[in-house]
């Protein structure tokens, strides 16, 4: 088996089609489609079939990318770990998160990493917790960073915490509106359907009982935006919401009281970090 075929075709499935591939790879896409159809005759599988003008995996070619995707993530690590062993940041460093994390948390901790390793390449990847856990156990990406994770697989483990201050907040505006502060917006129950219990939302009920979820998201931007405008309460990490408290736009239902969530950092068990990622990470736990 020819490996530069085998990427060619890891290729071509990872962007979704030929022409895309043939851009990334900077190979005539005629010379491409004759290789990727060579390597499915030396398999003696179909790789590909065609819907309408695109093309997408077979079954069988399915689980030859899988494989790939397990070959390819290793061979990335590899480069990271020559960096590693000369001592020098340099090369990708792949990461994932949830959104809030990769929107509002990881750019002040990439400004000030960029400036002490020029040479690394940041990918940041957002998602829910659960969607990201496949790419992580095939080395596509070498961490992640989550706040709520519903179930780690055994392969994976959280190794560092960084614990972060939280705020339920209310638009200032309405902060005395009875309806609005018993309008709970919930995101635990739409990542992780098993969840029972809502500690912030119990806290709540001491002063509300009426209060219930009536607003949905996983998306904690979308959280800000909703209260804002006045459409409940929401409880939110000090990133998001800092210099909304700090303008006034924003009110603390509970200024005197502490919530404190954990930031977890997840990796495959058996994963070295390479030099980019622990650097990555020790910058993470020393931000506010």
């Amino acid at each position: 088996m020819n490996l530069a075929h085998l990427h060619y075709f890891y290729v071509v499935a990872k962007e979704n089609g030929f022409t895309k591939a043939s851009q990334v790879l900077r190979v005539n896409q005629g010379a491409l489609s004759r290789t990727v159809k060579m390597l499915g005759e030396d398999l003696g599988v179909t790789l590909f079939e065609k819907v309408g003008r695109h093309v997408r995996l077979t079954p069988q070619g399915q689980e030859v990318f899988d494989h790939c995707r397990r070959i390819f993530g290793e061979v990335e690590g590899l480069k990271a770990a020559v960096g590693q062993i000369r001592g020098e940041c340099k090369g990708p460093l792949m990461i994932g998160a949830s959104e809030p994390i990769a929107s509002h948390f990881f750019p002040e901790i990439l400004e000030r990493y960029l400036a002490q390793h020029p040479k690394v390449h940041p990918n940041l990847f957002s998602g829910p917790a659960n969607l990201m856990f496949s790419q992580i156990l095939t080395g596509e990406l070498e961490l992640g960073a989550f706040f709520h994770i519903p179930d780690l697989p055994e392969a994976l483990e959280i190794f560092e915490r960084k614990p972060v201050r939280y705020h339920l907040v209310i638009s200032k505006e309405r902060r005395r509106r009875k309806e609005t502060l018993e309008t709970f917006i919930g995101s635990r129950e739409i990542d992780d359907t098993s969840t029972r219990r809502f500690p912030t939302l119990e806290r709540l009920r001491r002063d509300h009982p009426e209060a219930k979820i009536k607003i949905s998201s996983n998306n904690l931007t979308a959280h800000r935006e909703m209260v804002r405008r006045g459409l409940g309460v929401s409880i939110l990490p000090d990133f998001l919401v800092r210099e909304d408290l700090r303008e006034g736009v924003l009110a603390e239902v509970y200024p005197k009281e502490d919530f404190i969530f954990d930031l977890k950092f997840v990796k495959r068990k058996t994963a070295v970090l390479s030099l980019n990622a622990r650097e990555w990470i020790k910058e993470s736990l020393v931000s506010n």
